[in-house]
C-alpha cells in the first residue's frame, strides 16, 4: 500500500491544491462498507471522509466463528458458495496461511488459481528430505525415521528448522509419516497430491486464493477473509518488528480494509471465537461476534449474517 503520509502531505507541498472526495462505493454491499468504515476510522493517519454505498447495493456480510481446523473452516465456506460461475476468493494475510485453502480446494475438487503460493509438497527441499529418510535404518518405524532426520536438520540455512519454510516442511513431513505405514506409501501419497495440484491449479479458475497485499484494485463476487485472529491479522511479527509499531498497526488495518472491500456480493469473515482479531473487535460488537456467551465459544456456532439484502 502507498505511504499514506505522502498523500496526506500533498496539500502542504502543493499550495492551491483542491481536494475532491469520491464518497460512493459502487462495489460493495452496504453492510460491508459500514463495517469496513468502522474499522478504518481507528486509524489516525487517514483522510477523514464519508463513504456510502451505491444505490441498490445489495448483498451480505457473514461472520463465521469456528474453532475447528482451518481446512475444515475454509471447506465449509467453499461448500456454501453458489456454484453459478460467480467469482470467489479466499484472502489471507500471508502465503503460508493459504495452504489450508489449497488443501480444501483439492479435497472438494475445485479448480483454483493461487499466484505465488507454493504448497509444501511442491517444495524443492522435500526431495532431499525424503532421500535422507530413505537412508536411515529401514528397520525403524517410518515415524521414527522421519524424526531422526528432522533432529539432524541445521538451525540455519535453506533446510533449517529455524527457517519458517524449513520448519513447516519438516513438521508437515512428520505429520504425513504418522498417517502412513511405510516410506513407499508416503511417497505415493505425495505424488498423488502433486498430480492433483497439476490438474486443479488453473489460470482460468473462478476461485482465487491470494494474500491481501496483492488484491488492491481487484474484486470478486464472493470473498472470504481467513485468519482474523490474535497474532495473525494484524500480523504480530509485522507490528512488533517495526520501528514504529503504531504506524505498522495502522498499515495492517489499511490492509484489512482493502481485503474486506474486495467483495461485490458477499463477504465472509472467518475467525476462532476464542481469539478474535482486534480488527473484528473494532468493527463489531462482542454480541455480534458471539463473545458474550461463554457456552457459545465451546462449540463452533452457526454463521451469523448481517445486513441481508435481496439481489
Amino acid at each position: 500500500l502507498a505511504d499514506v503520509r505522502r498523500v496526506l502531505g500533498l496539500a502542504g507541498a502543493l499550495p492551491g491544491l483542491r481536494r475532491v472526495d469520491l464518497v460512493t462505493n459502487y462495489r460493495c454491499p452496504a453492510p460491508v462498507i459500514d463495517r469496513a468504515v468502522r474499522l478504518i476510522e481507528h486509524n489516525r493517519e487517514r483522510f477523514v471522509k464519508r463513504i456510502v454505498p451505491g444505490p441498490g447495493a445489495a448483498g451480505r456480510l457473514v461472520l463465521a466463528p469456528d474453532g475447528r481446523d482451518e481446512t475444515i473452516r475454509i471447506r465449509r465456506v467453499m461448500e456454501c458458495w453458489p456454484g453459478d460461475g460467480s467469482t470467489r476468493a479466499i484472502l489471507a494475510r500471508t502465503n503460508g496461511e493459504l495452504r489450508a485453502a489449497i488443501v480444501a480446494a483439492l479435497e472438494l475438487g475445485l479448480p483454483f488459481r493461487a499466484p505465488g503460493v507454493e504448497l509444501l509438497v511442491e517444495s524443492p527441499a522435500l526431495g532431499p528430505l525424503l532421500d535422507a529418510v530413505a537412508g536411515t535404518d529401514a528397520g525403524l518405524p517410518l515415524l521414527a525415521r522421519v524424526a531422526r532426520v528432522r533432529g539432524r536438520l541445521p538451525l540455519s540455512g535453506p533446510d533449517a528448522r529455524g527457517d519458517p519454510t524449513g520448519a513447516d516442511l519438516s513438521s508437515a513431513l512428520l505429520g504425513w509419516a504418522a498417517a502412513h505405514r511405510d516410506l513407499d506409501g508416503l511417497i505415493e501419497a505425495i505424488n498423488h497430491s502433486r498430480q492433483r495440484l497439476a490438474e486443479l491449479r488453473r489460470d482460468d479458475a473462478t476461485l482465487t486464493l491470494a494474500t491481501a497485499h496483492g488484491t488492491k484494485g481487484l474484486e470478486w463476487d464472493h470473498v472470504a477473509v481467513i485468519g482474523l485472529e490474535v497474532g495473525r491479522f494484524p500480523s504480530r511479527r509485522a507490528v512488533e518488528s517495526a520501528d514504529d509499531p503504531l504506524r505498522a498497526l495502522e498499515e495492517e488495518r489499511r490492509l484489512a480494509y482493502v481485503a474486506w472491500t474486495r467483495a461485490r456480493r458477499s463477504l465472509t469473515l472467518l475467525y476462532d471465537p476464542a481469539a478474535p482479531s482486534r480488527f473484528l473487535l473494532e468493527a463489531f460488537s462482542a454480541q455480534e461476534l458471539g463473545l458474550d456467551d461463554p457456552g457459545r465459544m465451546e462449540a463452533p456456532p452457526d454463521s451469523q449474517t448481517l445486513g441481508v439484502a435481496s439481489r
